[in-house]
């Protein structure tokens, strides 16, 4: 599930093209090398799998796709286009008909990655040298739009967002480097109007501070590369976006002479020496498409669609993998959810105690691949065996639509650019089923989890009829879910309305429902393998997931639209 870095949003301008001028946008920070369209061999099934939905399919599956070999399946990478390989195969195998380009399973999605160039990267404040990923981290929204030269900027504080009325005039502020002192809860990052209409669309960029607990729990992140989406139109003459970095507080003292509590708004430092430079490679991913042919011929031509992503986190920096698992059973029970902290004694006590079991298991392994067996390796594997059971089984009226989208982790961008540019017509698709960590949600992972729970998202957000459907086939098929709706409310902080794939297809009016077992401690974690999954649980969702889409795919009509239907460009609200 999308969610690497910041957990909560970081509100920024970024541009928009298509007559638009810029507009305010809430973006994730997102978190990669051969290309995704060359060859690699498909992985085989040490044993053979079969048409019913059953654990041992999925675990056969699972540590599969969720091998080492996989490398953490991070979009653009050799080891994602190995499970794509696998995914494709299994496809051909079960005789499904190729829904990608030019009569393939795979659909080009053109990613670039983007990372800063530390030969070409340098900048100093006067005579003291600033190291990048120590004393500032850049960040760039968008590189469809070229940032502003801070080269010659002088800094200038500006206080937060209460101090606005503080602020200089706009004309002096061209041209500068502002620091802006984030406020809040210390878990998201909030951003003032930095519009070209602004107050402060002159300015050079701006520097956020007061966030080094959130800088702290992320460096990873800042410092991998980012991955965007090839641009399809031609940046207007002249136009460009300021340069963003993020600070820490430490580096204030250096910038002005004096500590952050003792500025005031106005007040002004060095003048900046150097530029943040990126460096561009095309690294292209895919998504995997296959059809499942409907049986009637007036409906066949509508499909039901079914998603999750293919992608993993990739490679980080090696720990030791029982460490890490202990440290976050006792601090960070939703993994990469929660921010780390210093434990106290009690709580150091636990960990070495958890720790410790585990040692007089196995000695200490390192580990450095996010296999990303539930996220989404779950979602994916189950999409696999929801084929393999309607490819052997009568057709429904309907056609079924699979889509493994790429780029999820990085962006949702594999499932935007199949819905900007879909292989079957748009206004075709009568609704998309989402999955995405579909494998946990036991009590130790989630605090209403057990047998059974679900959460459920954005079921009604768009059509009261599929909400009430979803009910029905649970309630009918003795399925036995507890769903959850607590996460689906509008303005939750954890925004999962918003973080899968499911909502590149609502935003153009396409009813959708998400499915997940939520969050655990092996969240984006190096933890997250395929022995921790609970192969019951995972297979109870599954089967519960063909029984939504065999419904939606027999319904005698198109599920009903009651809602009213987004701007499909307009950033996303939960």
């Amino acid at each position: 599930m999308l969610g690497i870095g910041f957990h909560s949003y970081l509100t920024i301008f970024r541009r928009r093209f298509m007559e638009r001028p810029w507009r305010l946008v809430s973006l994730l920070l997102p978190p990669i090398l051969a290309c995704a369209g060359s060859r690699a061999e498909a992985p085989t099934p040490k044993s053979a799998t079969s048409p019913e939905i059953t654990p041992a399919d999925l675990r056969t599956r699972s540590y599969i796709f969720a091998d080492d070999s996989m490398q953490g399946r991070q979009a653009g990478t050799p080891g994602n286009v190995r499970g794509n390989a696998y995914i494709s195969g299994e496809l051909a195998r079960l005789g499904l008909k190729p829904g990608g380009d030019q009569g393939g399973y795979l659909q080009r999605v053109p990613l670039m990655r983007y990372a800063v160039d530390t030969v070409h990267t340098t900048l100093d404040a006067g005579s003291v040298k600033l190291r990048a990923f120590q004393d500032y981290y850049p960040y760039q929204p968008t590189f469809e739009l070229p940032a502003r030269p801070i080269d010659g900027a002088q800094v200038v504080y500006i206080g937060g967002r209460s101090d606005s009325a503080a602020l200089p005039a706009r004309e002096a502020l061209q041209g500068k480097l502002l620091v802006f002192r984030n406020q809040g809860d210390g878990k998201s990052i909030a951003a003032p109007d930095l519009g070209p209409a602004g107050r402060l669309g002159l300015a050079a960029g701006i520097a956020i501070t007061d966030i080094d607990g959130l800088i702290a729990s992320n460096t990873n992140y800042l410092r991998a590369p980012r991955l965007e989406v090839a641009a399809e139109t031609k940046v207007p003459p002249g136009a460009t976006q300021p340069r963003i970095v993020f600070l820490p507080t430490g580096t204030v003292q250096t910038l002005f002479g004096k500590p952050l509590d003792a500025l005031r708004p106005g007040d002004t430092g060095a003048t900046l020496g150097g530029e943040v430079s990126y460096a561009a490679t095309d690294v292209s991913s895919t998504n995997v498409v296959g059809i499942l042919e409907g049986a009637d011929p007036a409906l066949r031509g509508e499909y039901v669609a079914l998603g999750a992503h293919n992608d993993a986190i990739g490679i980080v920096p090696p720990v030791d993998h029982d460490s890490i698992r202990a440290y976050n059973t006792v601090m960070r029970p939703r993994g990469a959810n929660d921010s780390p902290g210093q434990p106290t004694a009690e709580q150091w006590g636990r960990v070495h105690g958890i720790l410790d079991s585990l040692r007089r298991l196995h000695p200490a392994r390192a580990d450095s691949i996010v296999n990303g067996a539930d996220d989404d390796g779950s979602g994916s594997m189950g999409l696999l065996e929801v084929a393999e059971s309607f490819a052997k089984g009568p057709r429904f009226k309907r056609s079924l639509l699979f889509v493994w989208h790429t780029g999820e982790e990085s962006g949702l961008q594999g499932s935007r650019w199949f819905t900007d540019h879909p292989t079957v017509p748009r206004d075709s698709i009568v609704s998309q089923l989402n999955v995405d960590m579909i494998a946990r949600g036991g009590p130790q992972d989630e605090p209403k989890g057990g047998p059974g729970y679900l959460q459920v998202i954005g079921s009604r957000r768009l059509s009261t009829e599929l909400g009430d459907l979803v009910e029905t086939v649970n309630r009918e098929g003795k399925h036995g879910m507890q769903f959850d709706y607590s996460y689906d409310a509008d303005g939750h902080p954890d925004n999962f309305y918003c973080r899968s794939d499911h909502y590149s297809y609502a935003r153009y009016g396409i009813p959708i429902a998400f499915f997940s077992t939520g969050g655990h401690r092996d969240y984006h974690q190096v933890t997250d393998e395929p022995e921790y999954l609970d192969y019951e649980q995972f297979a109870r969702v599954t089967r519960f997931l063909a029984d939504v889409a065999g419904r939606v795919a027999n319904l005698d009509h198109r599920v009903a639209v009651d809602k009213p239907k987004p701007d499909p460009d307009a950033p996303c609200h939960q």
